[in-house]
């Protein structure tokens, strides 16, 4: 029977949210955000490694939780997030993972990941010749091009240059959910030409093996900046309480 694995990713640093603690260990509704990741996926008896690559000078990772959870495994990762997923899959494999297994990747700052969720993504992957998945949600807002990167400093001197048809685009999310031998191969393409990366997806786009795009909740934010927390405690304390 095969067997589906997670990676983690949690190497970075966080400079958009300016915290000296990196955002995955900054504390939400009584524990780190890493922490509320780890239990959306130990809930499901599906996966057989959960993996963790974390910076090399961390300290925090162990002291968490979830840590010390017999599914839970963590290794050093790379410089930047596609170097630490490479990693990841090379371990998985010298781990027992096979090529044509299914890897989860999903981002350590990305808390409020449901069952439903992670339900919805075996149910695409269970489907024949499935290339990958993705989640993510249609875009609601008006999409504004800039001048100029956007930086907390500087909102006022930034100044709009086309507004952008919506009709198509959507907010991708992770889990992201792919072939580990394809995703691999993806990845190592991708360096070899100096593709810069902005998620898992894009390397096998990339390969011209287009993943499925699978609705997720709106509500699947990612940690970025310090007014997300707000918006994170929010939805994390409420379903508690709802329990």
């Amino acid at each position: 029977m095969n067997k589906i694995w997670v990676v983690i990713p949690a190497a970075g640093k966080g400079v958009r949210f300016g915290s000296h603690v990196p955002k995955q260990y900054i504390a939400v509704d009584g524990q780190a955000v890493l922490d509320h990741v780890l239990d959306a996926f130990l809930k499901i008896d599906m996966f057989e490694t959960i993996l963790v690559p974390v910076a090399s000078q961390d300290c925090r990772f162990q002291s968490l939780n979830r840590a010390k959870h017999h599914q839970v495994a963590s290794i050093i990762g790379g410089l930047k997030r596609s170097d630490t997923v490479l990693r990841s899959l090379e371990w998985l494999e010298m781990h027992g993972a096979l090529q044509t297994e299914w890897v989860f990747v999903h981002d350590a700052a990305r808390p409020l990941i449901t069952q439903g969720e992670l339900y919805a993504l075996f149910n695409a992957i269970d489907i024949r010749d499935c290339p990958g998945a993705v989640l993510g949600a249609p875009t609601t807002d008006a999409l504004k091009r800039v001048d100029q990167v956007f930086t907390n400093s500087k909102e006022s001197e930034i100044c709009i240059v086309e507004t952008i048809d919506r009709t198509a685009l959507c907010h991708a999310m992770t889990p992201q959910v792919f072939r580990l031998g394809d995703l691999k191969n993806a990845l190592m393409s991708a360096k070899a030409v100096g593709l810069a990366v902005n998620d898992e997806s894009q390397v096998l786009e990339a390969m011209h093996k287009s993943p499925w795009f699978i609705r997720g909740r709106r509500s699947n934010i990612k940690l970025t900046y310090p007014e997300d927390l707000e918006l994170i405690d929010a939805i994390l304390s409420f379903r508690r309480l709802r329990q």
